[in-house]
């Protein structure tokens, strides 16, 4: 092993190193007078670890959903639609901003606070609607997507009449209005031969008889 590759080994052991005391300064929030962050305390017992902890928090939250009928139709409801419930995503801070600018952006805000606060408070005495209501708008889903679905059906029927119609308008204006055009066209250009056959003929009588 070269001296290059100790220089490498030994700066990743110090990133790993600070990453870790990074980790264990977010669980404790504790640090040493040297900037050492102070080790998490190791669980009493077994139960004390996160594994049966979040045992404990499933159990919990399973009896929770057979005692309580709202937990239990809110569970339901989450896995029949689970895009319903969406976390918040994450927003960070803009960097370009200075703590002034963020300040004064807060004050901005100051005055809607207590508003929000009220408000807030106000939603507790708000009456929670009835689980057997809310399941049934959720069941009435289904037939809101058949609904929707003959919707889009009628209005493609609707579309492909308005088609034919605009064919057939089209249709009866060249044979109807056209063609009869064109056909007393043709009648006024027979009739138009026939005066003319007819007055040749006058006109060769009216001879022959002033001949005789």
């Amino acid at each position: 092993m070269t001296i290059e590759d100790d220089a490498v080994a030994g700066a990743t052991l110090e990133l790993l190193e600070a990453r870790l005391h990074r980790l264990t300064y977010l669980l404790t929030g504790d640090a040493t007078w040297s900037g050492i962050p102070t080790p998490p305390p190791k669980p009493a017992s077994l139960d004390e670890t996160v594994s049966r902890r979040l045992q404990q928090l499933e159990r919990d939250l399973g009896k929770l959903s057979r005692e309580v009928p709202a937990v239990r139709d809110m569970i339901q409801l989450h896995d029949t639609f689970p895009d319903l419930i969406r976390p918040t995503p994450p927003r960070t801070t803009p960097e370009t901003l200075t703590t002034q600018n963020l300040a004064s952006i807060v004050l901005a805000y100051a005055s809607a606070f207590p508003e929000t606060a009220s408000r807030l408070s106000s939603l507790n005495d708000l009456p929670v609607p009835d689980a057997e209501a809310s399941a049934a708008l959720v069941a009435l889903q289904s037939r809101l997507d058949a609904l929707a679905q003959i919707q889009e059906d009628q209005a493609g029927e609707v579309a492909e009449l308005r088609v034919r119609s605009a064919r057939a308008l089209q249709r009866w204006y060249e044979v109807g209005v056209v063609g009869s055009g064109e056909c007393w066209a043709e009648w006024e250009g027979r009739l138009g031969g026939v005066e003319r056959e007819v007055r040749r003929v006058e006109v060769l009588r009216g001879r022959r008889e002033r001949e005789v």
